[in-house]
């Protein structure tokens, strides 16, 4: 005679059974898990998933990565980053409910996902024109913040710099020629150079990156240390170097003001 198998276990029920016993269950325990407006919102998904898959003869659970894929991709027309996000999650948790791998993680369906939260991150507004910035450092004050912002953004119309350099730059990294001024640390490189870049000087005073920076040494009485330093509110210069933001708010303060108008109804 066969042994029994032990009570209170799903030993001798058939595995039919024990699907359609465990199923409703996991439904039941995951609905408790979510808050329920999330749960309302996972039940309208996936309606909406298992009506394009009945239109497309397609089943629904399981389904394949390629058939979520597809859902996705249709659904990216008419709906964002989040929300689709959010109908691959309810088509996840959904088989995870009955007890089946998601297809949502297949690598597929996560190219989609990243694509569409990609295409939906803001740009930052295109960098400054040369002639731009040429314009903005000749309106620059005569005072220790114009010098300063001067010479930065003649530096910066060179193109020769990001602004990590800009404000990392030390005295000791400044060699000033009778044509240019040679900026880099002084680290030899594998061939034994030196990481330096020579900016000449310009064909006018005015538009001269060279004479701007010798100009806001000379004046700040910067002889070691930072290059570019900070100036509180009361117009002193302090001993403190500018923070990589620096240059981006000295743009935003500097650009004429129908010009800042223009860039912020375009963002």
């Amino acid at each position: 005679m066969p042994s029994e198998a032990p009570h209170g276990t799903a030993a001798a029920m058939p595995p039919a059974a024990v699907s359609a016993g465990t199923a409703p269950a996991r439904r039941a325990g995951l609905a408790q898990v979510l808050a329920p407006e999330t749960a309302r919102l996972y039940a309208m998904d996936w309606k909406a998933f298992a009506a394009w898959c009945k239109a497309a003869d397609l089943a629904a659970l399981p389904a394949a990565p390629a058939t979520v894929a597809a859902f996705l991709t249709e659904a990216g027309k008419t709906v964002g980053a989040g929300a689709l996000g959010r109908r691959a999650a309810a088509i996840g948790a959904r088989h995870r409910q009955a007890g089946l791998p998601s297809p949502a993680a297949d690598p597929a369906v996560r190219a989609i996902l990243n694509a569409a939260r990609w295409a939906a991150t803001p740009r930052r507004p295109p960098p400054r024109r040369p002639a731009e910035l040429l314009r903005m450092a000749a309106a620059c004050p005569g005072d220790f913040a114009g010098l300063r912002d001067r010479a930065l953004l003649l530096l910066t119309a060179t193109g020769c710099f990001p602004r990590a350099t800009l404000v990392g730059l030390d005295v000791e990294h400044v060699r000033f020629t009778a044509t240019s001024v040679e900026l880099g640390r002084h680290v030899p490189a594998a061939d034994g150079d030196e990481h330096r870049v020579s900016v000449p000087r310009g064909a006018t005073l005015a538009s001269c990156p060279v004479q701007a920076l010798q100009d806001w040494l000379r004046r700040s009485d910067t002889r070691f240390g930072p290059v570019f330093r900070k100036i509180n509110r009361g117009g002193t210069i302090e001993q403190h170097r500018l923070g990589t933001d620096a240059l981006r708010r000295i743009l935003a303060r500097r650009a004429p003001r129908r010009l800042r108008r223009t860039r912020k109804a375009s963002a």
